[in-house]
């Protein structure tokens, strides 16, 4: 599902995942999961936070592991800060797109109360081992998502794969190869 930043929180669409998940546990014996930029986010954070049982695999493609730094340094810390408050809306034209974007006041403080980043300060916060196997793919020409961050994170986490593309955020050229690979 597509992230409706304008109307919803991570914890929000964490427990939407959750249902989703439940639900489809009780016909299917094991899942997989994929997240795309901040899809794979929550699909790290619900892994991190939910530790769900049938899951088996999650496949993450260009994942942000830090969407506070990721928008503070697209829009600007001093344009974010009553937005970083919960004060109000945040509104912007993302570069690389051209999309209006306006995120719900409470994003931010909901993702710094709950501890949702994943890369914070050049560390790592998420366990270095769990039982699902993760698969980070990421392009190497990507201009939104710092390929970097999926290197440190694979340094640091136990991945089944991580795979750096010659390919963008969206990885149009290397995602239909990808689907064909892995699924």
């Amino acid at each position: 599902m597509d992230m409706d930043y304008q109307t919803t929180t991570t914890s929000k669409v964490l427990e939407v995942l959750d249902a989703l998940v439940k639900g489809f546990s009780q016909k299917f014996s094991i899942l997989w999961l994929s997240g795309s930029s901040h899809g794979g986010y929550v699909s790290l954070n619900y892994l991190k936070f939910y530790k769900p049982e049938k899951v088996s695999r999650v496949f993450l493609f260009a994942p942000s592991y830090s969407t506070l730094w990721l928008t503070l340094r697209e829009v600007g810390e001093d344009r974010c800060k009553s937005w970083l408050e919960g004060r109000e809306e945040l509104s912007f034209t993302e570069c690389e797109t051209g999309l209006e974007i306006t995120i719900h006041k409470d994003f931010a403080v909901d993702i710094l109360q709950r501890g949702y980043e994943i890369i914070r300060d050049g560390e790592v916060d998420f366990p270095s081992e769990l039982s699902y196997e993760l698969y980070v793919f990421h392009g190497t020409q990507d201009n939104m998502v710092p390929v970097h961050h999926s290197r440190l994170f694979a340094s640091k986490v136990k991945v089944k794969e991580f795979l750096e593309l010659e390919d963008d955020h969206r990885l149009s050229k290397t995602f239909k190869w990808l689907v064909e690979k892995y699924m």
